[in-house]
């Protein structure tokens, strides 16, 4: 069985000087590196509210926003995320996921709960925090077997060194397809609904409610529209569903 993460970051902040350090490592030094620093020091930002400008205050955090450079940047302080657990890591934008998978579910959830925790020392020491509100979890047990997780849950612990605050142990909620909220029987990875059986059926509702408002539009201006807009139409409302992640779905 397996165990899917989905942490939520609540802040994609780049502290400058862990930038830095982090293009030394990547083998940007000397001049190239005092660029870098040139680009990023002595940056100010006021807030305009009807006209009326703020005070400045210098930026020691974040890579400029709407930069050509910023989204390069942020990649590289995130670069080495990765290594900081054993969990199989999957990052997109703001979107970070783990999977760990084992045959003893009482024992993958102890490891995940210690791989989680390193992440958590990582999260710390990048000065980057996770939405834990936001943050879940799916279990996918092997066919035919039933979830029991014998009282054990799984956390995300932001406690570090000797520090043992249990305000800082959040537990996760977990996706299932018994969760009082529908909008909990599923997770929805960049666009596909995926359930704990992996059966897809709630990718296949969604989809089927989107083709359905479709066809209702298109069935409404048939006669009023060109043949090229109606195959346009098709295309932009119809056809990109259906060919989205159809490798996925389809296995």
């Amino acid at each position: 069985m397996g165990i899917f993460l989905d942490l939520k970051k609540a802040f994609d902040v780049c502290d400058h000087e862990v930038l830095f350090t982090k293009l030394e490592h990547l083998d940007i030094i000397g001049t190239s590196l005092n660029w870098f620093k040139s680009y990023l020091s002595d940056r100010q930002q006021c807030v305009d509210i009807n006209g009326q400008l703020s005070s400045t205050k210098e930026i020691d955090l974040s890579v400029i926003q709407g930069s050509i450079l910023g989204p390069i940047l942020f990649l590289c302080y995130i670069n080495d995320f990765p290594n900081a657990s054993n969990l199989l890591t999957l990052m997109f934008a703001d979107d970070t996921q783990g999977l760990a998978c084992g045959n003893n579910l009482d024992q993958l959830i102890d490891t995940v709960n210690q791989e989680l925790k390193k992440r958590a020392t990582w999260f710390c020491a990048n000065r980057m925090a996770v939405n834990v509100a936001k943050a879940k979890f799916i279990i996918f047990p092997n066919k035919g077997k039933k979830v029991n997780m014998n009282g054990k849950q799984i956390v995300f612990d932001t406690n570090t060194g000797t520090i043992n605050n249990p305000s800082l142990i959040t537990p996760l909620e977990r996706i299932h397809s018994n969760h009082p909220d529908p909008d909990l029987g599923h997770f929805k990875l960049l666009g596909v609904l995926i359930d704990e059986n992996l059966s897809f059926q709630s990718h296949i509702n969604y989809v089927r409610t989107k083709l359905s408002k479709s066809i209702f539009i298109i069935n409404r201006v048939k006669n009023i529209l060109p043949q090229k807009s109606l195959k346009d139409l098709y295309f932009a409302l119809i056809h990109s569903h259906l060919t989205y992640c159809p490798i996925i779905v389809g296995c």
